[in-house]
């Protein structure tokens, strides 16, 4: 059953112990160069914290978005099968660059959303949980792929309204948003059928009995914290232009 697919061949894996440290070095390098933009924005252009952490995500944003887009264009075949869940990351350079650039990005992020902005707390962390876990098992990464360049879709034009905020732009977000995570939600879809059938034994690729619960658990929860985070921002929607409660034009409350 799945149990035998997790135990077949060997196959490429994450380095260990000494050879790790080179491995994930993009993880502390991309940590860095996030610190490094987020202290030029404060110090040369003179932004306060929240605009300079906004400027420095929409770099990421922008960076991951391409990057992730080019790995579905590239590995279009393989996304059409289990390999998109269950293929090994190492057969993928540029899923390995995408997985350790966001890796650090969520990390040197996390610092600014613990301090000034929790509501985005569990979204990082189960980025985090979802990148790292996928390393650790070598799986997971085209599709990971996928979710991000889907994801970062939003991300890039919430960014852009948080750095110019104008109501235009946050009703072309909310709308733009809206259909990136049907898709999200079509991709959802896909990666719980691979991880079922992985599940009940029909996967002739190797990999950790624990790989598919873990693709499917994060999976779900990528979508959940998304739908509810478009949620909030309909909601903000209807009370603007339905109830009238909102202020058009200027920064909402609730965010």
């Amino acid at each position: 059953a799945a149990s035998a697919a997790a135990e077949g061949p060997s196959r490429p894996a994450v380095p260990r112990p000494a050879a790790a440290m080179l491995y994930f070095w993009r993880v502390p390098a991309t940590f860095a160069l996030c610190s490094g933009l987020f202290l030029l924005f404060c110090a040369v252009g003179g932004y306060r914290a929240e605009a300079s952490c906004s400027r420095v995500s929409l770099c990421h944003h922008v960076v991951a978005g391409i990057l992730g887009a080019w790995i579905h264009w590239r590995y279009s075949e393989e996304l059409q099968t289990e390999a998109a869940c269950f293929g090994a990351n190492s057969d993928y350079p540029a899923v390995v660059v995408l997985q350790q650039f966001n890796l650090g990005y969520f990390l040197y992020d996390t610092v600014h959303v613990a301090v000034w902005d929790q509501k985005f707390l569990v979204h990082h962390l189960v980025a985090i949980a979802g990148v790292a876990l996928s390393d650790l098992a070598n799986v997971f990464g085209l599709a990971n792929a996928v979710d991000t360049w889907i994801t970062e879709v939003g991300s890039i034009l919430y960014s852009t309204y948080l750095v110019f905020r104008t109501e235009r732009l946050y009703v072309f977000f909310v709308l733009s948003y809206t259909v990136s995570r049907v898709y999200l939600a079509y991709w959802t879809v896909q990666v719980l059928r691979h991880g079922i059938n992985a599940v009940r034994g029909r996967s002739m690729l190797t990999f950790p009995a624990w790989a598919p619960w873990l693709s499917m658990t994060v999976q779900v929860a990528l979508l959940t914290v998304n739908t509810l985070f478009l949620s909030s921002h309909w909601r903000k929607l209807w009370r603007r232009y339905v109830l009238g409660t909102g202020k058009r034009g200027q920064k909402d409350r609730s965010e």
